[in-house]
C-alpha cells in the first residue's frame, strides 16, 4: 500500500480531544478540540487546543471559541485543518509535520459520505500525503489489544465526547455496529443543569468536567464521600458571585439521568446482536473504551445491568490513537483492514 512507508502517526480526532500517538513513542499529545478565532474573521486563528480551551467562559467580545469537530464529525474543514496542522507540529516538534509520515486518523463508525469527505479534505489540507481513515471502534480494539483477527465475536463500547459506538467485531471486520449521539459531554451538561436547578448556581462546562472527574461516580454506594466541597459560581437569581456546598452524592444524582439513557442505549444495542455472536460475547465479556470509560463505577454499573464481565484497558482514553498508530506501523494489518472495509486510503 502506498500509504505506508516510514514514521507512523495515529490521530484520534474527537469532539472533546485530539490525541496524537507516534510510532515507538506512544501518546505524546492530548489536547481539547477547540479553536479560538476572531469573531468577525474566523480564519484568523489566535489559539488551538489547550490554549484555546483556557478561554472557555472568559472569551473577549471580539473573539469566539469554536469546536470544529462535533458529534464525531468534521463541522468546519478549515478550522479542523488548522487544528490538525498546529497540534501535529507541536507533537512532532517540526513544521509540516505530517508531510513525510504515514498517518492514520480515526473516523466515526456512523460517518456519512459527506462527513467522510470533509475529514478527507481536512487531512489532506493539513499536509498529510500518505494517509488513511480507520473506523474508531476498530482502532480502539487494536489499541486495547483485542484479538479481532480471530473468528469469534468481540463486543466493544467506545464512549467519546459526543458519540458512543457499540460494535461487534470478528476477523478484522465489523459485523454489527450502532452509533449514538451521546457521550461524556452530555454528563458535563447534566451537571451544569443540576447545579443550576438544585443549587441555584450557574457554573461553566469546565467546572462541570472537573466535578465529574473529581466527584463523579456511576454507582451510588455508602462509600461515596460525604465531605462537602465549596463550589463557586454565579447566583442564578441575583446574578452575583456565590458559593455553595456540594457532595459526591449531588454529582451522582446529576449524572443519573444521562447515565441511565446511555446504559439503556448500550443494552438495546446488545439485545439486537445476532444469537451466534452473543454466544461468543458471553464468555469474552464487554470491552469498554474511550474517555467516558474513565468514569468511576461505570464498569460496575454496566456489568450489573448486562450481566457481563466488563474489561477496561489501562488507559481507555488513549486506545483509539494508539490503535491508529499501530495500524500505521503495521502494513500487513492495514491491508487486512482495508480488505474488510474498515480502513480507507485517502
Amino acid at each position: 500500500m502506498g500509504v505506508f512507508s516510514t514514521g507512523g502517526v495515529g490521530i484520534d480526532l474527537g469532539s472533546a480531544n485530539v490525541t496524537i500517538c507516534l510510532e515507538n513513542e506512544g501518546v505524546v499529545l492530548r489536547e481539547p478540540s477547540y479553536v479560538l478565532t476572531l469573531r468577525d474573521d474566523i480564519d484568523e486563528i489566535i489559539a488551538v487546543g489547550r490554549d484555546a480551551r483556557q478561554m472557555l467562559g472568559r472569551t473577549p467580545k471580539d473573539c469566539t471559541l469554536l469546536s470544529p469537530v462535533q458529534d464525531g464529525a468534521v463541522a468546519n474543514v478549515e478550522l479542523t485543518t488548522a487544528m490538525l496542522r498546529r497540534l501535529s507540529e507541536k507533537a512532532l516538534g517540526k513544521r509540516r509535520a505530517l508531510e513525510k509520515n504515514r498517518l492514520v486518523v480515526s473516523m466515526s463508525q456512523g460517518a456519512t459520505r459527506v462527513e467522510r469527505n470533509a475529514l478527507e479534505e481536512a487531512v489532506h489540507a493539513a499536509g498529510a500525503r500518505r494517509a488513511a481513515l480507520v473506523r474508531t471502534s476498530i482502532a480502539a480494539a487494536v489499541g486495547a489489544g483485542i484479538p479481532i483477527e480471530e473468528p469469534r465475536g468481540f463486543l466493544l463500547v467506545t464512549i467519546g465526547g459526543s458519540t458512543t459506538e457499540v460494535c461487534v467485531m470478528s476477523m478484522n471486520g465489523v459485523v454489527a455496529a450502532r452509533t449514538m449521539r451521546t457521550g461524556s459531554l452530555a454528563l458535563d451538561e447534566a451537571i451544569v443543569r443540576y447545579i443550576r436547578r438544585e443549587k441555584k448556581l450557574i457554573i461553566g462546562q469546565r467546572t462541570a468536567e472537573d466535578l465529574k472527574i473529581d466527584l463523579g461516580n456511576a454507582v451510588l454506594n455508602p462509600n461515596l464521600s460525604k465531605e462537602k466541597v465549596a463550589l463557586r459560581g454565579r447566583d442564578a437569581l441575583s446574578g452575583k458571585p456565590s458559593t455553595v456546598d456540594i457532595t459526591a452524592e449531588d454529582i451522582h444524582k446529576a449524572l443519573l439521568p444521562p447515565l441511565e439513557n446511555l446504559v439503556e442505549d448500550i443494552r438495546d444495542a446488545f439485545e439486537n446482536i445476532p444469537p451466534e455472536l452473543a454466544e461468543d460475547i458471553l464468555p469474552n465479556g464487554l470491552y469498554l473504551s474511550g474517555g467516558g470509560a474513565q468514569l468511576e463505577g461505570l464498569s460496575d454499573r454496566l456489568g450489573e445491568l448486562l450481566h457481563l464481565n466488563i474489561l477496561v484497558h489501562e488507559n481507555p482514553q488513549d486506545d483509539t490513537a494508539l490503535g491508529a498508530c499501530l495500524i500505521a506501523a503495521n502494513e500487513r494489518l492495514a491491508q487486512k483492514l482495508a480488505l474488510s472495509g474498515c480502513l480507507i486510503e485517502v
